[in-house]
């Protein structure tokens, strides 16, 4: 049972999705910006990897929050499941009303819209993978180990989960949430060691893990007028970037990276 409290920290996002919604706007341009190129380009070839390695043809996804369809769309995730499975079934969901509007207006891929929260699951179905890019960080501490139960129990066995969050490791990022971004919203930094532990917990082996998102410590890199956006758009260094995240060795960046992801495989029912 979630206390008024809860209610009020999740339903925060009503009230700031629409600021957000007009600052990403504002910002976006015929090109994206080189912050938004490498955090679609990592985690999208993370979502076609997993789909390829671990899952059937036609597998059912479940994405915990629509912030990158409604708002940030440059960063919209949902279109590399169906490009890399065209016969997936895909579901979004988002505690926010608002959040959801604008990911049904803006939708340009097949992708169900439910408004809820995994945290009162309306799900009787179980799914072959849970996408939680940078979800689980925004839930109060004390829901936090029963969110990570919640998506235990809506895969299937050998079912997989990505998650992401934002890491305490990093002393940049931490600074920055405790200075900016919690004034702003409800977000918090997360020590890998924990979300590993409560992973395992809850019957998950651990695929993979990596440090990702590097040029997030740029603050200026969203901007269309960054100074070295041309030269950090070449494609060469992009996929210098993705190979370095996505390598066994990302690990040695948990100091530098500020996000950090868990790829896990459901053990038992």
């Amino acid at each position: 049972m979630l206390s008024s409290s809860d209610i009020a920290v999740l339903l925060a996002w009503d009230r700031i999705a629409k600021y957000f919604h007009s600052l990403s706007s504002h910002y976006q341009s015929g090109t994206k910006s080189i912050k938004n190129i490498v955090f679609s380009e990592v985690y999208g070839e993370l979502i076609e990897k997993i789909l390829k390695a671990y899952l059937s043809a036609e597998p059912k996804v479940l994405k915990t929050d629509l912030w990158n369809e409604g708002i940030e769309t440059d960063r919209n995730l949902a279109k590399y499941v169906h490009k890399t499975s065209q016969k997936a079934e895909l579901v979004g969901m988002d505690i926010s009303r608002i959040v959801c509007e604008y990911a049904k207006q803006k939708q340009e891929n097949n992708i169900g819209i439910i408004r809820s929260t995994l945290l009162a699951s309306p799900f009787h179905e179980k799914f072959d993978l849970i996408l939680d890019v940078s979800t689980v960080d925004h839930i109060p501490e004390k829901l936090r180990r029963k969110w990570i139960l919640n998506e235990s129990n809506l895969l299937k066995k050998n079912g997989i989960l990505l998650i992401s969050f934002d890491s305490k490791l990093n002393i940049f990022c931490e600074l920055f949430h405790r200075l900016a971004t919690r004034k702003l919203y409800p977000e918090w930094t997360l020590l890998p060691s924990n979300i590993r532990y409560e992973l395992v917990n809850n019957g998950f082996e651990i695929l993979h893990e990596h440090s990702v998102f590097i040029l997030g410590l740029f603050f200026g890199t969203h901007r269309p007028w960054f100074p070295l956006a041309r030269l950090l758009k070449n494609r060469e260094f992009i996929t210098f970037i993705k190979k370095i995240e996505l390598s066994k060795y990302s690990k040695i960046l948990t100091f530098l990276a500020p996000q950090y992801v868990f790829v896990d495989r459901k053990k038992n029912d």
